[in-house]
């Protein structure tokens, strides 16, 4: 709600004081604006708005129908739950009440390209209906209807995307938003201004990677900018790998705040909700080491103008040492160990279904060629085909499968897959563990091997990436420790 503060009030400065103390609020000029749930906090008797209940499906977990009843209460949240723990339920929980509120309006999710057909097969399974499925050169005429919920993959947005009728924004997998200067940010920040209904769904961004909530605290209006989040939160250290760091004492008070406006979920059971989840089975982590070719040394040698590549930083960029490993120097083949030995693991467990990420178009196409029989899919095979590829793959049609987790690493489930490879492995810890978790999730029942073949001078990129995944755990239940003291669990009669 917004009020006007009379200055020479001590009343009203004293009503300023306690407004200051909220986790989010705004200022312009005289007029304060905060959120109406904390307006009995302050005193402040908040004008009535209708509201339209909506009560989650009784099929649903507890821990389920509380956060998605908590997201419909707030109506602008967050849900950072882990892979499996039914954020599609709850996203489409969500869709249905902000239309059953606003049915004269327009509600939108944005998906993942592939993890469009999975939402609208879920929501008719579990809902009895299906959401509209919209094409990009169609999407402006269809936000300028009313009363229909329909989904569109983020590639679909671009500068000429307008909000028309546009009544609630749901973003699946919302860890996009961490672009908030890329194509996609910018014009979901954009259309979303003026919505009353907007929620974001993620399994990340990691704990370990704070700031990356800056992006969803913008999305949802509890911050103006980025900069003013980080400014709340963070020191600035300047030009340096780690530049925004979380000020001293600051964990609490940064992990209360959002506490008002997002849920964590990794484990049911911390919050005292029934574990339904269940205990997932192991991942083991298998790094091999491949040799140099002749050929790599040499080019690494010239590239370097050192004998032997030791410091990747110091030497040139990991992209350039990364692709010479994978088999390419600047537009050309080099001969490479790896994509052989790549094949031979495929080759020692014949039974079992396989994912290999790549990296590059070149080491993907090397790969292709090393095992003619697997399937691949690339960022110009066509929807229509992808789909195909992935239906045959979870259907146990075909073993072998090859991508890049910036496209099949988001939202899909594969737990079919039981080894996973990866060819090339970047310092993202993001899309690591996003990739992973395609095929260890809630629901799977078998171990999840995880092969890493790396040369010599891949070794720091890989390094950097697995002392995060060790990091996270320790930041996963603290987080998830600080959030389970700011939330009230409601007991079951």
């Amino acid at each position: 709600m917004k009020i006007t503060l009379n200055t020479n009030s001590i009343k009203d400065y004293r009503t300023f004081l306690d407004i200051k103390r909220l986790p989010t609020y705004k200022v312009t000029g005289h007029e304060i604006e905060f959120p109406d749930e904390y307006a009995s906090d302050l005193g402040i008797e908040c004008p009535k708005q209708t509201f339209v209940g909506h009560d989650p499906a009784e099929w649903m977990f507890d821990y389920q129908k509380h956060i998605t009843s908590l997201a419909i209460k707030k109506r602008k949240f967050a849900i950072f739950a882990d892979c499996g723990l039914g954020k599609t339920p709850m996203l489409l929980e969500f869709a249905q009440a902000a239309l059953k509120q606003n049915p004269t309006k327009q509600v939108l999710i944005i998906s993942p390209l592939m993890v469009v057909k999975q939402t609208v097969a879920e929501c008719e399974k579990f809902y009895g209906f299906k959401p509209d499925v919209i094409k990009g050169s169609n999407l402006n005429e269809w936000l300028k209807g009313s009363g229909k919920i329909g989904i569109v993959n983020y590639d679909a947005l671009n500068d000429t995307t307008e909000a028309g009728n546009l009544g609630a924004l749901v973003l699946d997998e919302s860890s996009m938003l961490k672009s908030h200067y890329g194509k996609w940010g910018q014009v979901i920040l954009r259309i979303g201004q003026g919505i009353g209904w907007k929620l974001c769904c993620s399994g990340t961004p990691a704990p370990n990677d704070r700031i990356e909530y800056a992006n969803h605290a913008v999305f949802l209006d509890h911050f103006q900018n980025v900069n003013a989040f980080l400014a709340t939160y963070f020191v600035n250290k300047g030009q340096t790998n780690e530049r925004w760091i979380l000020k001293p004492h600051a964990l609490d008070p940064f992990y209360t705040s959002l506490s008002h406006w997002a849920f964590f979920l990794t484990n049911p059971a911390t919050y005292g909700f029934e574990d339904n989840s269940g205990t997932l089975p192991p991942i083991n982590v298998h790094v091999h080491d491949v040799d140099l070719t002749p050929e790599q040394t040499t080019v690494v040698g010239k590239e370097s103008n050192e004998l032997f590549a030791t410091n990747m930083g110091g030497i040139t960029s990991r992209s350039v040492m990364g692709q010479i490993a994978k088999g390419s120097y600047r537009g050309r083949d080099v001969t490479t160990n790896k994509p052989g030995y790549i094949r031979e693991m495929c080759e020692s467990w014949p039974e079992e279904s396989t994912i290999i990420w790549c990296i590059y178009n070149r080491e993907q196409e090397i790969l292709e060629r090393e095992l003619p029989d697997a399937a691949s899919i690339t960022g110009s095979t066509p929807i229509e085909k992808r789909q195909q590829i992935v239906d045959d793959f979870v259907a146990g049609k075909t073993k072998v499968l090859i991508s890049k987790p910036k496209i099949l690493g988001f939202g899909l489930n594969l737990q079919v897959a039981t080894r996973q490879i990866f060819s090339g492995l970047q310092d993202s810890y993001e899309s690591y563990y996003q990739a992973v978790k395609r095929s260890n999730r809630v629901g799977s029942t078998k171990p999840l091997n995880v092969h890493i073949p790396i040369t010599d001078i891949e070794a720091p990129m890989v390094e950097n990436v697995l002392r995060k995944s060790k990091m996270v755990q320790q930041d996963t239940e603290a987080q998830e420790r600080i959030f389970s003291k700011n939330t009230t669990i409601p007991q079951e009669n």
